[in-house]
């Protein structure tokens, strides 16, 4: 029985192993028969991590979008202050230039007039004081034209300073001094945004600015610039800037305020009358980096940009605009030095990350 018994399980035993064989056999698969293939992963994909949402772009698809990415950099600033501004006509300077040239005129002749006169009577004079070779009354007529010449130059001066004390009350001394001499300043002020110059030399034009601080705002002493360099937003979403000529003795009449005189260099987009806005620095120094103009794109109101947290993946955070600087925007919240940011094809990644989304809501359908 006993032997019977070992038969019996060396049977089962030998039975199970070719069972576990065959098995293994049958799991393997044969070299005729095709093996599934890796799922690939798509170039771009939009994901949702700790409630902020993820761009992930392979590398092909970054170069297809032209991609710059930059690295933000520490950097000092105060804060701004923006009040309005103008660009002035000068058209009342340019008449009061030619009126007063001619009043110039007028007076050089005069005084020339009266210097024949003073000769002539110094030469009847010492006639009549021998022996009276000359009537007594042509020595008066003499006299007499002598005074009137020099009472014609008298009323030619008070012209001449009539018409600068006149203009000096309305744009200040340094504008009228220019006017007066008719300076190369005076000019280029004239000549507006021409560009215009002798043997090949180009000078450009420039532009008067007044930039009025409202009462009661924070300034410098009165008399003096609350700064002696600014900047000006301009229409196209520019920006220029411009420098402090002299207080401004006129008011403007919307704004009750003292007024500065500012210089910026001519360009089309400033013609006379266009208000602008002013900007210039108060405050104490703020830390923080520079967001460049490049950088900021606009969708639902708001200003972004797009911040690359890995090799593949970007993610789109709001920017606050109230402080422009030079060439971008300063901010002291949600950046920070070492972070980098799309420089070149934020619109175009804007552009892919709604593709995305709109695909997503299609599938979801």
């Amino acid at each position: 029985m006993k032997s019977r018994t070992r038969v019996a399980l060396i049977l089962a035993l030998a039975l199970a192993t070719l069972a576990l064989l065959g098995g293994c056999q049958n799991r393997a698969p044969k070299k005729d028969e095709p093996t599934e293939a890796p799922s690939k992963k798509a170039p771009a994909q939009i994901t949702v991590e700790n409630g902020r949402t993820l761009i992930t772009l392979d590398a092909p698809t970054q170069q297809r979008l032209g991609f710059t990415v930059a690295t933000l950099a520490p950097t000092i600033t105060r804060a701004q202050a923006a009040f309005p501004a103008v660009v002035l006509s000068v058209q009342e300077l340019a008449t009061f230039r030619n009126t007063y040239v001619a009043a110039q005129a007028q007076l050089q002749r005069a005084r020339v007039q009266a210097g024949v006169a003073a000769k002539e009577y110094t030469r009847l004079k010492a006639l009549f004081a021998e022996n009276q070779n000359i009537s007594e009354k042509s020595l008066q007529l003499a006299e007499a034209a002598l005074q009137s010449d020099e009472a014609d130059v008298r009323a030619a001066e008070q012209q001449l300073n009539l018409q600068a004390s006149s203009i000096r009350l309305e744009w200040g001394d340094v504008v009228t001094k220019w006017a007066i001499e008719g300076s190369p300043q005076f000019q280029r002020i004239l000549g507006g945004g021409e560009e215009r110059g002798q043997g090949g030399v180009q000078e450009r034009g420039e532009a008067l600015i007044e930039m009025t601080v409202p009462a009661g705002a924070a300034s410098a002493p009165p008399g003096s610039a609350p700064s002696t360099r600014i900047s000006l937003d301009l229409p196209s979403g520019g920006r220029t800037h411009a420098t402090f000529v002299s207080t401004f003795p006129r008011v403007d009449p919307r704004i009750q305020g003292q007024s500065f005189l500012y210089l910026a260099s001519s360009q089309p987009g400033l013609p006379p009358g266009l208000n602008l806005v002013a900007r210039l620095p108060l405050g104490s120094p703020l830390k923080g980096v520079v967001i460049p103009t490049s950088a900021v794109i606009w969708s639902e109101g708001k200003a972004w940009v797009y911040a690359q947290v890995s090799a593949d993946g970007f993610t789109r955070s709001p920017v606050s605009t109230d402080l422009p600087v030079d060439n971008g925007f300063f901010t002291a919240e949600g950046f920070s030095s070492g972070n980098k940011i799309v420089t070149v094809g934020a619109q175009a990644l804007l552009s892919e990350e709604m593709l995305l989304h709109s695909q997503g809501a299609s599938d979801a359908n």
